[in-house]
């Protein structure tokens, strides 16, 4: 008969054994692409996503697009994902932090959403994502689904950050705070099985990065083009676009801590 070791951690299906527990292990990916374009939104409207125990910070959304390769835990492969988080606080009985709320994160391997989603939080589903093409002075890539397009983000006029700057973001990114909404449901019927909030640390060694301009283009899927996600399309594409700030984009490597990720009280 099959049975649980204490010292394991499993995953769905636990039945063939576990890893072992190392409570300080890293996920590295050391060949990462970021591109992210962020824009002032209506406050009310984002808010009203937030769960209980959240505050926005300010009206903003950030578009994250990543190109990962060589994942450690892929054992060398690569995949990408668009995240779009906004600026938050968690107020807790106990836990008072700030960081980045991820509303929802797309990828296109089953790989890093078995691994982010029920075990750490993260609100990971599948789409088609385009690597980034660099066609200068133009960067762009495209989030799909069987075929049909619902996002496209685009980077011109790209010019190198140097100088002070260039060391202001690297100091910034080596600690991210990134904050997440557990939701594992009943069985059978309505109501959740684990409804909590979770902080998911991970950081960045930025190597290289430039400024530019960015455009964002979302285009909502009717039912049957989309059926499992296409009111998070249409409500992410409701959201107006009252300000572009300038876009980012990150070369450099990723450091992920799953095993430090923890539930906020």
């Amino acid at each position: 008969m099959f049975k649980f070791e204490d010292n394991k951690m499993y995953r769905m299906p636990p039945f063939f054994g576990g890893n072992e527990y190392i409570p300080d292990f890293d996920a590295h990916v050391n060949d990462v692409v970021s591109m992210v374009l962020t824009y002032t939104t209506d406050g009310k409207k984002l808010a009203d996503y937030l769960p209980e125990g959240f505050e926005l910070l300010r009206p903003e959304l950030a578009i994250g697009f990543t190109q990962l390769r060589e994942v450690t835990f892929m054992a060398g492969g690569g995949y990408n994902l668009v995240e779009i988080s906004v600026p938050a606080r968690f107020n807790g009985k106990h836990d008072r932090l700030e960081g980045s709320f991820a509303l929802v994160v797309w990828e296109n391997n089953t790989v890093p959403i078995i691994g982010g989603r029920e075990e750490t939080g993260v609100p990971k589903i599948f789409a088609d994502i385009q690597d980034l093409h660099p066609f200068p002075p133009k960067y762009f890539t495209n989030a799909s689904f069987e075929g049909n397009t619902f996002l496209r983000m685009e980077m011109t006029g790209a010019q190198p950050i140097v100088g002070e700057l260039l060391e202001q973001i690297r100091a910034g990114s080596v600690k991210r705070n990134l904050l997440c909404f557990r939701f594992i449901p009943k069985v059978g019927r309505p109501g959740a099985e684990l409804a909590q909030p979770v902080l998911y640390p991970q950081g960045s060694v930025v190597k290289s990065a430039w400024i530019g301009s960015g455009t964002v283009e979302w285009t909502k899927l009717r039912p049957e083009q989309n059926l499992s996600q296409f009111r998070i399309i249409e409500a992410l594409a409701d959201l107006p676009i009252i300000s572009m700030a300038p876009a980012m984009m990150i070369k450099g490597e990723v450091i992920m801590k799953p095993f430090a990720g923890r539930v906020l009280e």
